[in-house]
């Protein structure tokens, strides 16, 4: 008996074509009361293997328990007492929190002008006690940004630290068209982090350096 390689091919791509039909036909009947068909409509020019995706992304959102991000840690993780932790614990255990938010799906975004004891102090008081759904999906991430607190206030609806730290020089220059002024002195962030994003990048830093 001969073995044909292309039909093999054939054959295999035919038997994952079908399991995608069924796996399809599966999730639309346990979405229908999440979705209607208006919604399933848009997906026709795309392949139900896309679709498939989209439902079961939509199936998680929807049976996701809603909890308080600090519940997501494990019993490992144990909150540090920053009135009187030294600067080298503050920066473990800032490095140590930061990564098993990525593990969870979050991001952090233009803090790295904060110092390592602020942001954790904001990590902990504004972050943790978030009710939210826990989604493992890479595509959409939990992003928290960080550019309107400074290292002792909150800036309302401001530009100033998005300005100096994280605009690129083609942003500072729409924005000083548009507000016919000149923008804050460009500065490099003190506190670069390694915080990689989930896609790859580094969570809008000002920069890549270790972090202290």
């Amino acid at each position: 008996m001969n073995f044909d390689p292309q039909k093999d091919k054939a054959a295999r791509r035919l038997d994952r074509e079908t399991d995608a039909l069924l796996e399809n036909a599966e999730l639309r009947d346990e979405a229908k009361e999440y979705l209607d068909e208006t919604v399933l409509r848009r997906f026709r020019p795309f392949s139900v293997e896309e679709e498939n995706e989209y439902l079961r992304e939509t199936l998680a959102w929807e049976s996701a328990p809603i909890l308080p991000i600090e519940a997501w840690l494990d019993d490992s993780w144990s909150r540090l007492d920053v009135s009187t932790a030294s600067e080298p614990e503050i920066s473990a255990a800032l490095r140590d929190l930061l990564e098993r938010l990525r593990s969870l799906n979050h991001e952090i975004w233009r803090a790295d002008h904060l110092s390592n004891r602020r942001l954790y102090e904001l990590i902990v008081r504004r972050i943790l006690p978030c009710k939210l759904k826990r989604l493992t999906s890479a595509r959409s991430p939990n992003v928290w940004n960080f550019e309107f607190y400074t290292e002792y206030e909150l800036l309302d609806a401001s530009d100033e630290i998005w300005l100096t730290y994280y605009a690129t020089p083609e942003e500072r220059l729409l924005w000083s068209q548009d507000h016919n002024a000149a923008p804050p002195q460009r500065q490099t962030p003190p506190f670069a982090r390694r915080f990689p994003t989930l896609d790859g990048g580094c969570g809008g830093c000002g920069g890549c350096a270790d972090g202290r």
